[in-house]
């Protein structure tokens, strides 16, 4: 009986694990822009980053999203656009500097 127990209490923990990293997702960030920076203020907080409007299942379809708008804008010759999308970054729904005041 204390073996199933044991089983149950591992099993249950790996769910709500997997269920915490399910939540996780990804976002799409641009820096804040302004008269002072009109490729973006890189600098800036986390928590100052525009997001685009989806989240992202995982690192990778986030990337994919970003190159493919670098290489859109590039094939449109928008050099603003381009040296706009250098600046963004794929940042995790979990990531601390979101959070930070």
């Amino acid at each position: 009986m204390e073996l199933s127990i044991k089983a149950n209490l591992i099993c249950g923990t790996s769910l709500r694990h997997a269920a915490a990293i399910a939540l996780v997702g990804w976002y799409l960030m641009m820096p804040p822009t302004g008269r002072d920076y009109p490729m973006g203020n890189v600098d800036a907080p986390l928590t100052q980053w525009m997001k685009r409007p989806t989240t992202y299942r995982d690192k990778d379809e986030c990337e994919h999203v970003l190159d493919r708008h670098r290489r859109l804008t590039n094939s449109k010759n928008r050099q603003v656009a381009v040296n706009f999308y250098k600046q963004a970054q794929c940042v995790s729904t979990d990531d601390r500097r979101l959070k930070e005041k």
